[in-house]
C-alpha cells in the first residue's frame, strides 16, 4: 500500500511514494482471499470516518507543509476508509479524509496540489484536493488496486491492480483511463523513473519486475527479481532499481536502462517498503522491526534501528527524517543522526501507506 511509492511510494524518491502497511509481520497477500468473497460488511470491522470524531484536530494544510498523508486499513479483518492527515512539524492529526473502502496507496501530485489515492474494494483512483481535504474525483481503475505513481511531468498516474494483473493508466487533467497494460501476476509496486520515460511494477506472485515504456504504454519482457517483491525504489540519477524481496529478506539491485539484475543483499528480516531523500546516498528499508539504511551504489547494509512493533511503510520527510509506519497504528519518526525514534503519532487505524509533502 516509493517517488513511487511507495508497495511506494515506495515507491522512489519523489512525492509520489506509497508503500504497503499490515497489521502483521507477513503482508496481507500471503493470505489473501478474494475481496469479492469476504468483504460481506466491509465497515464492520473498521474504524468509519464518524469513529474518528473523538481525535484532537487541527487544520492541516499544504500552508503547513510538510504534511503526512497516511492510507489507513488496506486488509480485509481492519477494513478502514479513510486517509489521516498529519503535521509533521508538530505531530498534530488533522481531520480525515474520507475516500473509501481499503484506502491501499497513495500519491501526490508535482507541487503536492492533489493526493491521489487507490481504495481496493471499490476499484477505485480518487482524487483529493490537498487544499480543502475534500474528494474531487473517482475513476474506476482495474480489480483490487494496490500501488500508484504519478509520472514526473504529472500528466499521468499508473495504478498496478493487484487482483487482475494490469496497470491502469488515467489521464489526469481529465481523471480518465487512456489503456491498460497487462504486466504479471498480483502486481503490488509501481516506480517511474526520474526522466518519465519507463516505470517498473512488482510483480508478487511471479516474482518480476515488468517494465513498462512510457508515454507508449507497452510492456516489456519482465525479469526475475526473487520470490515475492513487495516495493520497488528508484534511484534519484534514475541508474539503479532496488526491489525489496520479502520472502527472501533480501534487497535485490537492477541496472538501468539495461533491466541488469546484481546479486540480493541480504537484510536481518522481510522488508516491506524502500525510500529515501531525493539525491541522497542512502536508501531506508523497512523490515521486521525497524528500518535498515542501504547504500545505494554500494548496497552496503548498515545498522537496524527500532521502533517496537512491524515496519510496515516508509515515507522521507524533507529534512531526511524517515517516518515509518508501525503494527499498532502508529507512524514513528526516526532522526536518523541518532538512530533513535523521537515521536510517535498515533492514528485512528492500522496505515497501509503514507506519503509525505515537499516543503512549502
Amino acid at each position: 500500500m516509493i517517488p513511487v511509492h511507495l508497495r511506494s511510494s515506495d515507491a522512489d524518491e519523489h512525492p509520489t511514494l506509497t508503500r504497503r502497511a499490515r497489521h502483521a509481520t507477513t503482508p496481507a497477500r500471503h493470505r489473501r482471499t478474494s475481496l469479492r468473497t469476504v468483504l460481506v460488511a466491509p465497515l464492520a470491522l473498521g474504524v468509519t470516518a464518524a469513529g474518528l470524531a473523538g481525535c484532537t484536530k487541527e487544520s492541516v494544510t499544504p500552508a503547513q507543509a510538510p504534511v503526512a498523508y497516511v492510507a489507513l486499513g488496506a486488509t480485509v479483518p481492519n477494513p478502514g476508509s479513510t486517509v489521516a492527515v498529519i503535521n509533521t512539524a508538530t505531530g498534530a492529526l488533522g481531520k480525515p479524509i474520507a475516500v473509501g473502502t481499503l484506502p491501499s496507496a497513495v500519491a501526490l501530485l508535482p507541487g503536492g496540489k492533489d493526493l491521489l489515492v487507490t481504495v481496493k474494494a471499490d476499484d477505485q483512483l480518487v482524487e483529493v484536493s490537498t487544499s480543502t481535504g475534500k474528494v474531487v474525483r473517482r475513476v474506476g481503475v482495474g480489480l483490487e488496486p494496490d500501488a500508484v505513481a504519478v509520472t514526473p511531468d504529472g500528466a499521468t498516474a499508473l495504478v498496478a491492480n493487484f487482483g487482475d494483473g494490469t496497470v491502469t493508466a488515467v489521464r489526469l487533467d481529465t481523471f480518465s483511463v487512456t489503456a491498460t497494460v497487462p504486466v504479471g501476476r498480483q502486481p503490488v509496486a509501481v516506480a517511474v523513473t526520474p526522466d518519465g520515460m519507463r516505470a517498473l511494477v512488482a510483480n508478487y506472485q511471479d516474482g518480476t519486475l515488468t517494465p513498462i515504456a512510457l508515454p507508449a504504454l507497452t510492456a516489456g519482457a519482465p525479469v526475475a527479481v526473487g520470490s515475492e517483491p513487495t516495493a520497488v525504489f528508484i534511484s534519484s540519477n534514475g541508474a539503479t532499481a532496488l526491489v525489496a524481496g520479502f520472502q527472501t529478506s533480501s534487497i535485490t539491485p537492477v541496472a538501468l536502462p539495461g533491466l541488469s539484475v546484481g546479486a540480493s543483499v541480504a537484510l536481518s528480516a522481510n522488508p516491506t517498503g524502500i525510500a529515501a531523500a531525493p539525491g541522497s546516498p542512502i536508501a531506508w528499508v523497512s523490515a521486521g522491526d525497524g528500518i535498515t539504511p542501504v547504500a545505494i551504489a554500494t548496497r552496503q547494509v548498515g545498522k537496524p534501528i527500532a521502533i517496537g512493533s512491524p515496519a510496515q511503510c516508509i515515507a522521507i520527510a524533507p529534512g531526511g527524517h524517515p517516518w515509518v509506519c508501525n503494527g499498532d497504528g502508529a507512524l514513528v519518526e526516526i532522526d536518523p543522526t541518532t538512530s533513535a525514534a523521537i515521536r510517535t503519532v498515533n492514528v485512528p487505524g492500522f496505515p497501509s501507506a503514507v506519503v509525505i509533502s515537499a516543503q512549502t
